[in-house]
């Protein structure tokens, strides 16, 4: 079934849905479109939907459960990744109107598009092969790489991820903030105790410093459980 063409139904800007050859959309900014589904909600669902806002865009994206909640997150902090976006097509066969909606359509740094799925716990696995026999054919006719987020390898770093993520916001960034404190950091010490011994206003000053630690001009162990008051951090060898 690879050979037949995979088709996607999408919403205008009008908010039509509309279908489409998945080859058609090659070089669309889907990322940019309207969601062609949101998860169903009834009393006593099991997963937990939720909404996650990426840094800086008004637009939130939305995750039907907790381990797609654990994708964006993941998502937010991929420096090659530069936008995401949920739900925004639904791809299946041509005899087929059922077929399957991707967690997350993802824009690379370079310009090339991934789709970013979360197999789905328990289920059918009949259902889920055939998904994945979709989700290959759309990857080829539209030139989209295709990845299986199989939750967070190390649950340190990604509850590290999750703590520093509340400071991702780029309104958070300041220059003269971030020179004092690269000085500061030099040599690794705390936060605490650098943020003291810089001079600046503690309260504004930390929430910044962490902004510098999540866009990497700050450094920390990522491997081990962040703690302000006795984690060490440092400044990149080279910057001033």
């Amino acid at each position: 079934m690879v050979s037949q063409v995979v088709w996607a139904q999408v919403r205008s800007k009008a908010g039509r849905l509309v279908e489409r050859p998945v080859r058609e959309l090659r070089g669309e900014r889907l990322e940019e479109y309207e969601a062609v589904w949101q998860p169903p909600r009834y009393q006593g669902r099991r997963a937990i939907a939720t909404w996650w806002r990426p840094a800086d865009r008004a637009r939130h994206v939305g995750c039907a459960h907790l381990g797609a909640l654990g994708a964006a997150v993941s998502l937010e902090a991929d420096r090659d990744v530069v936008a995401f976006a949920s739900w925004p097509m639904r791809l299946h066969w041509a005899d087929d109107a059922g077929g399957y909606v991707p967690d997350f359509f993802v824009r690379l740094a370079d310009g090339r598009v991934r789709l970013l799925v979360c197999r789905p716990a328990g289920g059918s696995p009949q259902r889920w092969e055939a998904a994945a026999e979709l989700l290959e054919a759309a990857g080829k006719q539209a030139d989209w790489q295709v990845h299986v987020h199989e939750g967070t390898a190390d649950p340190v770093v990604f509850s590290n991820l999750q703590r520093l993520s509340r400071w991702r916001h780029t309104r958070l960034a300041d220059a003269d903030t971030a020179r004092v404190l690269r000085k500061v950091f030099a040599e690794p010490q705390p936060l605490a105790v650098g943020v003291r011994e810089s001079g600046l206003p503690e309260l504004p000053t930390v929430a910044k410093a962490h902004h510098l630690i999540w866009t990497r001009k700050l450094l920390i162990d990522w491997s081990s459980p962040y703690m302000p008051h006795r984690s060490l951090v440092w400044a990149p060898e080279g910057v001033v």
